[in-house]
């Protein structure tokens, strides 16, 4: 992959709509995904990968993931207003990720026709988890860096998506109710985080949602 960032070639629209998940790629301004700021949602194949120390959390909340019908993360992209692609990997604006309280922040993005990868860490981000009890547990996320491969010529899905991220001391006390019972997050990573958190990795594949 190359390292400048591109621009689009063409800017969006004001009548421009979003697709909704499993339709076309191509909107109404005649503008593909590949060139538009798009969302994907993760599939159910989302997972953390396992890490010292955090067996219990990965084996807790991979499970939850797998059993809720909402993704737990999206991929986001646009362009800002000096024409730079910008990109989060944060819960869908569906799920709430734009409101005050889960807000999440963009950092530069690169771009290659195969796919696109962050130039900078992401500084805040979130999890959306739906727990055993059917509450939703948002966990928020660090220091993101990721990347993902287009699954095909019209950008409509991601694959290979991989992050890595820090999940924040003051997550610690967060509880979610798991197969075996209510747990914090702290009881699930079983050590005391270092001050930049918990350092976490977690890939996933992904479908355009708008």
């Amino acid at each position: 992959m190359g390292s400048e960032i591109l621009p689009a070639a063409d800017s969006r629209g004001t009548g421009e709509t979003a697709p909704a998940r499993g339709a076309t790629t191509t909107t109404t301004t005649g503008v593909s995904t590949c060139d538009a700021g798009a969302s994907w949602g993760a599939r159910r194949d989302f997972a953390f990968e396992r890490t010292t120390g955090s067996d219990d959390f990965v084996e807790a909340v991979n499970a939850l993931i797998q059993q809720s019908d909402m993704a737990p993360v999206a991929v986001s992209s646009h362009m800002d207003p000096d024409c730079v692609w910008m990109v989060a990997f944060s819960a869908s604006d569906a799920a709430g990720a734009t409101e005050t309280a889960h807000a999440t922040t963009f950092t530069p993005m690169q771009r290659h026709p195969a796919g696109l990868w962050t130039a900078a860490p992401q500084s805040t981000g979130w999890l959306r988890v739906v727990d055993r009890a059917s509450r939703t547990v948002w966990i928020p996320i660090a220091d993101v860096t990721g990347s993902a491969t287009y699954g095909e010529a019209s950008c409509s899905s991601l694959s290979a998506v991989r992050v890595s991220a820090a999940i924040p001391p003051s997550a610690a006390a967060l509880s979610l109710m798991t197969g075996a019972g209510e747990r914090t997050v702290r009881e699930l990573m079983g050590a005391m985080p270092s001050a930049r958190g918990w350092d976490v990795r977690f890939t996933f594949s992904a479908d355009i949602s708008r």
